[in-house]
């Protein structure tokens, strides 16, 4: 695993963190590489919990901003056996003895899961009853599904619920990435105006099916990212993600920039800085 990692940087490779200059811009890069996975779809070797047949996930319930901008461009992603599909996460909370549809979130990692602080984070105590679907469907699990052993939230969230600092992430159970791959990230002191984004989760509206939204970054801010991809309630944790070419400084494939959480005339995440990717990459 490791020569591989090393086999798709550009850069100089510094305790799993690529620094680079990127083309076109001022300022340091700082990225962590995606990976495809194998695509196997056999949760038992990856420590994963098969899922039956008819297993019954209730619809979404929580609160959420519905941030439809103009026309709604979301697209369905059918099948999710893909990648990035099948590294994006639909997180279920079980409460009272009921599965629910809970948040979105994207492997990062063979054990790891990041999303928003708020889906793991309830404001006073991390959630409990948490369950991770790579891939989910509509009524199917591919890959079946993982537990978390140890929940993450920034200490910014924490401590004052900034929505600067709302990220987060789930240690699993399994090692469920090595399958389905995961998403890599960078960051940079550069703006990021322009970059092309995709969002794609499980927007509460949705039925538990994987949908996806374009559009660009249109602010960037020092600790959060604006854009116009459209979104509901659900699709909080959702990687704002950009395509990278190949050969690209720090990383290329599936990268993300920010923890989507937040909808308005414009949507917002907290943005991957340097030291946010340094922390998240300790998690692993």
């Amino acid at each position: 695993m490791a020569n591989r990692l090393v086999a798709l940087l550009s850069g100089v490779l510094v305790a799993g963190v690529v620094m680079a200059t990127p083309a076109n811009a001022s300022g340091t890069l700082t990225g962590v590489p995606s990976y495809v996975g194998s695509g196997i779809q056999d949760p038992a070797l990856v420590g994963a919990d098969p899922v039956a047949p008819g297993h019954k996930i209730e619809g979404f319930s929580g609160v959420g901003i519905q941030s439809i901008i103009g026309p709604d461009n979301r697209v369905r992603v059918n099948p999710t056996t893909n990648f990035p599909a099948r590294a994006t996460v639909l997180i279920t909370r079980t409460s009272g003895g009921t599965e629910r549809q809970h948040c979105t979130g994207w492997m990062f990692g063979a054990s790891l899961v990041l999303t928003a602080g708020h889906c793991v984070w309830s404001g006073s105590a991390f959630y409990e009853g948490l369950r991770f679907y790579p891939g989910y469907n509509g009524t199917t699990a591919p890959y079946g599904s993982c537990t978390a052993t140890t929940l993450r939230v920034s200490n910014g969230y924490r401590n004052n619920g900034s929505a600067d600092e709302d990220y987060g992430g789930a240690k699993l159970n399994c090692t469920i990435g090595n399958t389905v791959g995961w998403y890599g990230a960078y960051a940079t002191t550069a703006s990021l105006n322009g970059t092309a984004t995709t969002i794609q989760g499980y927007g509460g509206d949705k039925n538990k099916q994987q949908w996806l939204s374009t559009d660009q970054i249109r602010t960037s801010g020092a600790l959060r990212l604006y854009y116009q991809n459209d979104t509901v309630g659900g699709n909080s944790g959702s990687a704002v993600a950009t395509n990278r070419p190949a050969g690209s400084a720090g990383c290329e494939g599936w990268c993300s920039l920010a923890f989507h959480a937040y909808g308005g005339s414009q949507n917002s995440g907290a943005r991957i800085t340097a030291s946010r990717l340094t922390e998240v990459t300790g998690w692993r």
